[in-house]
């Protein structure tokens, strides 16, 4: 199981810790932010092949920039990179 932890860049939530296990998301913890949004993005990630949430997340906006969900796909990539996956 690969895990990662990463600080969010321009958005509420202050921390994402994710773990991977094959490629498929099995835990995702969002530190701050909007409690009932971020609770409900890593409930519904977990589970999820790591690529497939990439997709679905990946430039999501709030207030007209990055979001939490945005830099979720962002950490997630990132921990797939550091296994030496191409994203």
């Amino acid at each position: 199981m690969e895990h990662i932890s990463d600080t969010p860049r321009g958005v509420c939530s202050r921390h994402i810790d994710i773990d991977l296990e094959n490629d498929v998301i099995r835990d995702v913890k969002i530190s701050g932010g909007c409690a009932g949004n971020t609770q409900g993005v890593a409930i519904l990630a977990d589970g999820l092949e790591a690529r497939a949430a990439i997709k679905r997340l990946k430039g999501v906006e709030c207030h007209g920039g990055t979001s939490c969900p945005d830099q979720l796909a962002i950490a997630i990539a990132q921990c797939l990179e550091s296994m030496g996956e191409s994203v």
